[in-house]
């Protein structure tokens, strides 16, 4: 995806999110009067946040299927409704129903000044739809419609793309691939690798190959087709049922751990797995997160990159950005666990004793610190996520309080008025936090998933001063009732500017960084 591209998504995101403001909209309404392209992928986009709305479970297949060309109860969020009407009219919207009429009737009416283009048969049902996707490139004429797959054959030239089927199996190809699909539980696999997750709801769901067909019983299989038409089951959980592809008896039926090769309905010695082969969802949301950290490590003002990958020492947390303003982190109880993805690590704070020391050294103005956080319970009145040792002017505390809402800033001598204005961090679930202080204006300002949920003032000047901090936990200078502020649950990654970052450089942080399609800002 293209730098105009990924700025655009991050803008749609917002809109769809209603946190955009007025230059946003402003900005985006300009881009779509002057580029076709662009409002194409606005539609897709569209598509996409209103079609995952679709109860999958009770659609029994194609015939079924929901028109999602008509106006439903789905419809796209105020933000972005809001938003689409004004740019097509020209006029403010002042009611949700004038919203919808607006969007529909721009989208679907004859009279419609931009031509549309012409489906073809296989966008008429839905059988599945693209979750998600990464470098993905469909060869022409051979792609989905927006992000609908109907009956036909497709050619997937490169990237990943993960499909969801309407009875709720999921299959994520990696290219080059060709197939074909039936319908929501049949899908031919003409040559390629994909790896197939499907529910109890997605009993039966069937993969046909020159070679056999395969019959998921409510499991986990990677399934590769090689251009010989050799094809090649691994099943990593529950079981698969081999059959004749011409007679449909079963020749064999495959258990978790186990593997098969067929050539022509003979069976032969499969090849060693490899892991790589068979790409899981969370590989797709991890692949688009290197691809941005590369953009992310020459932000201007970075001063420390924790991205929290477990060196030869598993007892330093690097400083990945690689220069001498900031130091490693030194790792004191907290355990290295998997993260935002099985691949990428993250640090487990569950005890007391659990920090990380790190140096932040000189005077700022201004400090932004962002990070990646799931929060297994809040034990405390305060929870660290990083914390000046004691209590000296110029330290920044930044934690969470017991009912998830983030909290701190520069530690001023003095009174300071405090602002709940957003929602707060939710247990269990990934979440992106973000402190952003500016002494000039005497203010702070908190994120979380790219939405301002806390603002801070006060009156006195200060330089902001870290020093000796850690994360995870604090170091009191003396023993009182909130002297105990250990962090309960995992942080994945760390970042630290000399700069206040904007709301729009947080939330592309957020878009880019996301676990994967269906996780939720909310």
């Amino acid at each position: 995806m293209s730098a105009i591209d990924t700025d655009l998504e991050a803008l749609f995101n917002r809109l769809a999110d209603g946190i955009a403001s007025e230059a946003d909209e402003e900005r985006l309404g300009q881009v779509l009067r002057s580029s076709a392209e662009a409002r194409q992928a606005y539609r897709q986009f569209m598509d996409l946040h209103s079609a995952l709305h679709w109860d999958y479970v009770a659609v029994a297949g194609p015939e079924s299927s929901p028109d999602l060309s008509q106006p439903s109860s789905h419809s796209p969020p105020l933000g972005r409704a809001r938003w689409v009407a004004a740019f097509f009219a020209g006029i403010a919207v002042a009611t949700v129903a004038a919203i919808a009429i607006a969007v529909f009737w721009q989208n679907h009416s004859p009279n419609s000044q931009e031509k549309e283009v012409v489906k073809d048969a296989k966008s008429d049902a839905i059988a599945a739809l693209l979750v998600d996707k990464v470098d993905a490139e469909f060869a022409k004429e051979r792609g989905p419609a927006g992000v609908r797959f109907g009956p036909g054959e497709y050619e997937l030239l490169g990237g990943i793309v993960h499909l969801r089927f309407a009875q709720g199996a999921d299959m994520i190809l990696a290219g080059p691939a060709r197939f074909r699909v039936t319908d929501a539980q049949n899908v031919q696999l003409l040559v390629g690798k994909a790896r197939v997750i499907a529910p109890s709801t997605a009993k039966g769901f069937t993969i046909a190959t020159q070679a056999a067909n395969y019959i998921d019983l409510g499991t986990e299989f990677g399934l590769r087709v090689d251009p010989d038409g050799a094809s090649d089951l691994y099943v990593f959980d529950g079981q698969v049922n081999v059959a004749d592809p011409r007679s449909g008896k079963v020749l064999s039926e495959v258990f978790e751990g186990k593997s098969s090769r067929y050539v022509n309905g003979v069976a032969a010695i499969p090849p060693l797995l490899q892991a790589s082969d068979f790409p899981t969802p969370g590989a797709i949301g991890l692949k688009r997160w290197e691809q941005y950290e590369q953009e992310l490590r020459k932000s201007p003002g970075l001063i420390s990159f924790f991205p929290f990958r477990r060196g030869a020492d598993a007892s330093v947390l690097e400083n990945g950005i690689g220069d001498d303003v900031m130091s490693n982190g030194k790792i004191v109880g907290a355990r290295w666990v998997s993260g935002r993805w099985q691949e990428h690590g993250a640090l487990l704070f569950d005890r007391d004793s659990d920090f990380v020391q790190l140096e932040i050294p000189g005077k700022y103005e201004e400090l932004t610190i962002a990070a990646w956080i799931k929060v297994d319970r809040l034990d405390f009145e305060l929870n660290a996520i990083l914390n000046s040792d004691g209590f000296k002017p110029g330290g920044v505390h930044f934690q969470l309080n017991r009912q998830g809402f983030p909290r701190g800033g520069v530690f001023v001598v003095g009174s300071f008025k405090d602002k709940i204005v957003g929602s707060a961090v939710q247990l269990g679930a990934w979440a992106h936090v973000a402190s952003v202080i500016s002494t000039p204006t005497r203010s702070q300002q908190i994120y979380v998933n790219g939405i301002l949920v806390r603002e801070r003032a006060w009156r006195q000047d200060e330089m902001i001063r870290p020093g000796s901090c850690r994360i995870g936990n604090w170091l009191p200078e003396t023993k009182d009732r909130l002297a105990n502020r250990s962090f309960r649950g995992r942080i994945d990654e760390l970042a630290i500017w000399n700069r206040v970052l904007t709301q729009q450089e947080i939330t592309q942080m957020v878009d880019a960084g996301r676990p994967g399609m269906l996780w939720s800002k909310e």
